[in-house]
Order: structure tokens, then C-alpha cells, then sequence
């Protein structure tokens, strides 16, 4: 697989995009919204890297920002992830956060919270490397409970969510 070592991290290549991202550079013109799916995607990467070795007790302790658990956080990302792929293919977007509770609530391990994040962020890169280069030809109306949005519009407001709390754990965990 073609990868670049940035940083001293090696970044796997899945689609041009990226490089220019890992870069710092601008995206390359047509390739915005690939651009943004796949920094989604390197997004639940670190994510769940973090995740990886940390105890229920840290996944429980709330943290400064509004007193969320990692654990509420992780679902508060990563389940509008998972509708991302229906509101490609059918222009809904059915995230109602009031409901992250009962989601998390199902999550009772730190093993549990991993596969959870791993589970979505490998259906994400995989619906990506499916959809190919059909993300630049078409952006689709979306319905959400906020408001109709272009496809392009959501990913960029879940990119900004997700690195915002990606950021927000960082720190938490320092």
C-alpha cells in the first residue's frame, strides 16, 4: 500500500486526497470532499489508537469539556460516522445525540468500546474505498434534523466533530 512517513509516522495512501492533507498543502481541486471523508477516516484511526490500552476507569472519568466520559465521546463521534454511508445512498441523516446515551450504555468493556470504534471507523474506509471517485462527481441533498444540507456540508461538519473531540481526548489524556 503506498504511504508516507510524515512526522516520523508512517500514514497509509488510500486516495490522493490525502497526501495533500498529511502534507499541510491545499486539496487538490476536485478532490474537497474526498479530502474531508478520508481525514474522517484518519480521524477514527487516532481515535481508536488512543483508545487502545486505556482502563474503564479513565473511559468513565468525566472530562473538562461539559464533564463527558471517553466513552460517551467515542459513540458521540462515531455513531454519525455510521450514517454516513445512508445518507450517501438514501439523503437522510437521522443523528439525534439525545440518544448517544442508551448507545453507550451498551458498551460495558474497554474491549467493547474499541471494537465499537474499530467496527465503524473499518465500515467507513471501507464504504469510502467503494464509493472510489463518485464523491467528486455528485453531492447529494441530505434531510437532517437540523436542516437539508449538501453531502459535503455533513462531512465537513463531522470532520470539525470529530477532530474537535479528538483534540479535547488528546489533551484529556496528555
Amino acid at each position: 500500500m503506498p504511504s508516507l512517513r510524515v512526522r516520523g509516522a508512517v500514514v497509509p495512501i488510500l486516495h490522493v486526497s490525502q497526501i495533500a492533507a498529511e502534507l499541510g498543502l491545499p486539496a487538490p481541486p476536485g478532490l474537497e470532499r474526498a479530502r474531508l471523508a478520508w481525514d474522517i477516516a484518519a480521524i477514527l484511526d487516532a481515535w481508536v489508537e488512543r483508545l487502545r490500552g486505556i482502563d474503564w476507569e479513565l473511559l468513565m472519568r468525566p472530562t473538562p469539556s461539559r464533564g463527558r466520559s471517553l466513552r460517551n465521546l467515542t459513540v458521540n463521534v462515531f455513531h454519525p460516522i455510521e450514517l454516513l454511508p445512508e445518507a450517501w445512498e438514501h439523503g437522510r441523516f437521522d443523528w439525534y445525540p439525545d440518544e448517544d446515551p442508551a448507545r453507550e450504555g451498551e458498551l460495558r468493556s474497554p474491549d467493547e468500546v474499541v471494537r465499537y470504534a474499530e467496527r465503524i471507523g473499518v465500515g467507513w474506509s471501507s464504504f469510502l474505498l467503494e464509493l472510489g471517485d463518485e464523491i467528486e462527481r455528485r453531492d447529494p441533498a441530505v434531510a437532517s434534523p437540523r436542516g437539508d444540507v449538501t453531502y459535503a456540508e455533513l462531512l465537513a461538519s463531522q470532520r470539525r466533530h470529530a477532530d474537535f473531540h479528538l483534540r479535547e481526548v488528546e489533551e484529556f489524556l496528555g
